[in-house]
């Protein structure tokens, strides 16, 4: 019974998210979008999935992007193999990517075992090559979480310059990476 209904929530949640990744660039007003850029960067702390602990502090003078996703959710995982391309292209000028898993966020009855199971094999099965960890309440509060996929481009200096909503392809998202290049290291 309670598999039967969260199958039922899944269904509305995977139709609800196709129609939003076809109108992604709708799903919220600009100003809503643009709303958090300039401002510091809510400093975090989380376990990945793998036991490591990483926190935005550690990537300091390294422009970061922090994409929020689901492991069932069609678009993030498409969403993950533009970042993983574009990781490996800026990596090694010193892009760092951070993945936040919101499974259970967006559908409360997954348990938080489910959910890294669940997470760990996206993980696995994609071989994301950058740190995932699971988005806990104090994250999600403090980027103002509104849904998936999002990705949250900070700058070298620690300030919010974008957040994209919805699924964005890689030639969406390199122009950003690009200007979060071009911008100057904090002092």
């Amino acid at each position: 019974m309670h598999r039967t209904r969260l199958l039922g929530h899944l269904v509305i949640v995977l139709a609800v998210l196709l129609l939003l990744s076809r109108s992604a660039a709708a799903a919220l007003a600009p100003g809503e979008t643009d709303e958090c850029n300039g401002q510091a960067a809510p400093d975090f702390v989380v376990e990945t999935v793998t036991g490591e602990t990483v926190g935005l502090t550690g990537y300091q003078g390294h422009p970061v992007l922090l994409n929020f996703f689901a492991s069932w959710c069609p678009p993030c995982r498409a969403e993950i193999a533009e970042l993983m391309q574009l990781q490996e292209q800026y990596g090694p000028s010193g892009l760092s990517l951070i993945g936040a898993a919101a499974d259970a966020a967006l559908i409360p009855e997954t348990s938080k075992k489910q959910e890294h199971d669940d997470v760990v094999a996206l993980v696995k099965r994609l071989r994301i090559s950058y740190p995932i960890t699971i988005a806990h309440d104090e994250l999600l509060q403090s980027y103002h979480f509104k849904g998936i996929p999002t990705i949250v481009f900070i700058t070298r200096a620690g300030k919010i310059a974008k957040v994209f909503y919805g699924y964005h392809s890689a030639a969406q998202i390199e122009p950003v990476i690009r200007q979060l290049f071009s911008e100057p290291q904090a002092p």
